[in-house]
C-alpha cells in the first residue's frame, strides 16, 4: 500500500559514523534506537513505518556511518511488508542503505544531560543511487550511556529520485490505489553506546 523509500530510508535518515582511519567511539544499540518513514496514500491518508535492523558508528571527529537493513521494513501489516520487499527495494542487488557524512564544524561530544545542535552533511546510498542531504541533529549526552542522535525537522526523501517510481507504482496498482505520494518524511532517534 504505501510506501516508499527507502529510505530512507531513510532514510532515513542518520546519524552515524565512521571516516577513513577515525576510531569509532560510539556504536548505534539497535534495540534502544528507531528509524521512521512516513508514506501517504490517496492523498490525505499517512502511515508511519520503519526500519527493525539498524547500525552505525560515530567517532570522536564528527564522522558517521549507518546502515539500514531494507528487508527488515516493518509496516505493521506483514502482506504490505512483502509487497514492500519484492515490488519496492531491489534486495538482491540493493539490501541496504547506507548514510555517512561528517558534522559541519568540529565535534564535542556534550556532557551527560546536555543537549546541541549539529549541522551534517550527509550522503544517502541506496538503490544504486546517490544522494546528498543536510540536516540539522539534535545531540543529547547520556553520560557513561552514550549519544541520543535525533532529528529536529523531518528528512524529507523523494522516492522518485532513488528510483523507486516504478515500484510505487507496483504498489499502488496490488492495493488499488489512486495515488500514493512519492515524498517520504524521514525522522529517528538513535542511541549510540560508548565504547570502551
Amino acid at each position: 500500500m504505501n510506501k516508499l523509500s527507502a529510505v530512507a530510508a531513510s532514510l532515513l535518515g542518520m546519524g552515524l559514523l565512521f571516516s577513513q582511519g577515525a576510531v569509532a567511539d560510539w556504536a548505534l544499540n539497535n534495540e534502544a534506537s528507531v528509524l521512521n518513514f512516513v508514506s501517504v496514500k490517496k492523498n490525505t491518508i499517512g502511515e508511519t513505518h520503519r526500519f527493525n535492523q539498524l547500525a552505525g558508528t560515530i567517532s570522536q571527529d564528527g564522522a558517521f556511518k549507518a546502515t539500514i537493513k531494507l528487508a527488515s521494513v516493518n509496516t505493521n501489516i506483514p502482506i504490505r511488508d512483502e509487497r514492500m520487499k519484492t515490488m519496492l527495494f531491489d534486495l538482491a542487488n540493493f539490501p541496504q542503505a547506507d548514510i555517512t557524512g561528517n558534522t559541519v564544524n568540529a565535534f564535542k561530544a556534550p556532557a551527560a544531560g546536555e543537549a546541541k545542535i549539529e549541522a551534517v552533511k550527509l550522503q544517502l546510498a541506496i538503490n544504486g543511487k546517490n544522494i546528498p542531504l543536510e540536516a540539522r541533529l539534535r545531540v543529547v549526552g547520556l553520560g557513561k550511556q552514550g549519544l541520543l542522535v535525533s532529528t529536529i525537522e523531518p528528512l524529507l526523501l523523494d522516492a522518485a529520485a532513488l528510483g523507486y517510481t516504478e515500484g510505487v507504482d507496483k504498489l499502488r496498482e496490488v492495493a488499488q490505489l489512486p495515488s500514493i505520494s512519492t515524498v517520504v518524511p524521514v525522522t529517528f532517534s538513535l542511541v549510540f553506546d560508548h565504547k570502551h
